[in-house]
């Protein structure tokens, strides 16, 4: 069974001829019912999924504008021990 399937389909799919069953009858309302339920459950998931996707996405767009972290090691916040001078200063 998908989202996609009719009542019809899903009564016949639980080999049940679908012509010959009662509106109103105990059996029809309690296919009814197993219907619904199911048809919730499997767009309760799609909607997870489609959720869950949509939030990937969010992520990766967030991460995307995120300036570029520097490597704190690219460059040095105290002179160097040996008294030499930084590279590309004026002594």
């Amino acid at each position: 069974m998908t989202v996609d399937t009719t009542f019809k389909e899903f009564v016949e799919e639980n080999g049940i001829n679908f012509s010959l069953l009662e509106v109103d009858s105990r059996r029809y309302r309690s296919l009814v019912e197993r219907f619904n339920k199911a048809k919730l459950k499997l767009e309760a998931e799609e909607e997870a999924r489609e959720w869950e996707e949509y939030e990937k996405i969010r992520v990766r767009l967030m991460l995307k504008q995120q300036p570029a972290t520097e490597d704190p090691r690219s460059r040095r916040t105290q002179p160097p021990k040996s008294g030499a001078p930084f590279a590309g200063s004026q002594p």
